[in-house]
């Protein structure tokens, strides 16, 4: 069977948040920030992708229209990222940056409902699947531009005019996306139930494909306050295992923003790299990712979860490690396979995890199990991208990587913990 034709217009989206993914990193460099400011600006996004996937959630839920929802959303990214060339101050840049994550989390929240609606129960996994592979194609494909404008432009023009106008390629790929949407996105018949995102997030059950684009789509359901002490007591339903599973990634999760936050700083500080090599190294990690979700799937299947997990945490404290040993003369053929290795590890560790998270859910919880796990993933990006920039500032770039290849070890014994076996 053939795939839609809207699935162009994600395909399309996608290509230009790839695209922006490492730019307002370096924009933001350009304009003065150091790696602190660049880490709350990271730690911004994941804020505002929070708050957003709970409000768009709401939104979903009470209304059937989606074309309309997905343009607004791809109209929001546009705006931010049109206006770029008009920014000159990091105050302007925080706050495009909290509006561009808001607005792109309507078009991610509503994507997995507009495939869910358009294809039998039975076909849902698969469909998804294949959705996500144009995604990220798209993403990889985004990476690969952002790479090529920032290395000749910039050459012509300068490295400041090279990032704007690069914008201006974000902005009008995502209003050609919009185009696409509204031409070839149907919308449900009145006759028609559709699926709301709290039903999706439940049916789900064990296939979550991926969470770097469109994190944290499952944060829908969250825990009243009083419930928080018991929570993380491991006194509520979810019980005591599931809740050493939550603390682990919380950390992991910290160790990964330690490190990535500051990353783009580092390249173009202290190795002297230029902007085109950051948006490099970026499709390496993503394009690798990719393919090594059927590696992790057969990792999983052969070894176990919990085995596959740790593999992974072993492989992301090495390759931080090796972060911390880069020089500007062995960076050249040095970060590119650590990148590559990124890119396997995270497949490996979000199918692991998440997997893990999903099978010790008690059943008719698996919602707010799933959202739980990402407003942890969420809580540990924010922490980490703060705590990595600032690191990076007062101590230096290789103690934050240092710190986060610590992170990993210290992870390791926490998840390996089974009081509950992973069937």
């Amino acid at each position: 069977m053939r795939a839609p034709r809207w699935y162009w217009a994600f395909v399309l989206a996608n290509a230009a948040m790839g695209a922006a993914s490492p730019l307002l990193p370096l924009y933001a460099y350009f304009l003065g920030a150091t790696a602190g400011g660049v880490g709350t600006l990271t730690a911004v996004g994941s804020v505002m992708n929070v708050v957003g996937s709970l409000v768009w959630g709401r939104v979903l839920d009470s209304t059937p229209r989606r074309r309309m929802f997905i343009a607004l959303g791809f109209l929001g990214v546009a705006v931010a990222y049109l206006i770029l060339p008009l920014l000159t101050g990091l105050p302007q840049l925080f706050l495009v940056n909290g509006w561009a994550a808001f607005a792109w989390m309507a078009g991610s929240s509503v994507s997995f409902l507009l495939v869910l609606s358009r294809f039998p129960k039975e076909q849902w996994e698969k469909e998804i699947a294949r959705f996500n592979v144009y995604c990220g194609v798209g993403w990889t494909v985004g990476l690969a531009v952002g790479a090529a404008w920032t290395s000749v432009v910039v050459r012509w023009i300068g490295e400041g005019w090279g990032l704007r106008s690069l914008g201006l390629i974000v902005g009008a790929l995502s209003l050609l996306a919009i185009v696409v949407a509204l031409r070839e996105i149907p919308e449900p018949e009145p006759q028609a139930s559709a699926p709301s995102l709290r039903d999706v997030v439940l049916n789900m059950g064990n296939f979550l494909y991926e969470r770097f684009r469109t994190s944290p789509l499952h944060l829908y359901e969250a825990l009243r306050p009083s419930q928080v002490i018991r929570f993380m007591q491991g006194r509520t339903a979810f019980g005591p295992d599931l809740i050493l599973v939550y603390y682990s990634a919380l950390l992991a999760f910290v160790g990964f923003a330690m490190v990535f936050a500051p990353f783009p700083v580092f390249v173009r500080q202290t190795l002297g790299w230029p902007s085109a090599l950051v948006f490099a190294l970026s499709v390496a990690h993503h394009g690798v990712s990719v393919v090594a979700f059927g590696w992790a799937r057969k990792a999983v299947g052969r070894w176990g979860h919990r085995p596959a997990a740790a593999v992974a945490l072993l492989g992301r404290a090495g390759m931080f490690v090796g972060f911390a040993l880069a020089t500007p003369v062995t960076a050249r053929w040095l970060l590119p396979v650590l990148w590559g290795v990124a890119g396997t590890t995270w497949a490996f560790f979000h199918l692991s995890v998440t997997s893990i998270v999903s099978r010790l859910t008690p059943p008719g919880l698996q919602g707010q199990g799933l959202g739980i796990y990402n407003a942890v993933a969420g809580l540990g990006n924010v922490m980490g991208a703060l705590a990595g920039g600032f690191v990076a500032d007062f101590i230096g770039f290789r103690a934050a990587f240092l710190f986060g290849a610590m992170l990993m070890v210290v992870t390791l014994p926490i998840l390996l913990v089974e009081g509950r076996p992973v069937t």
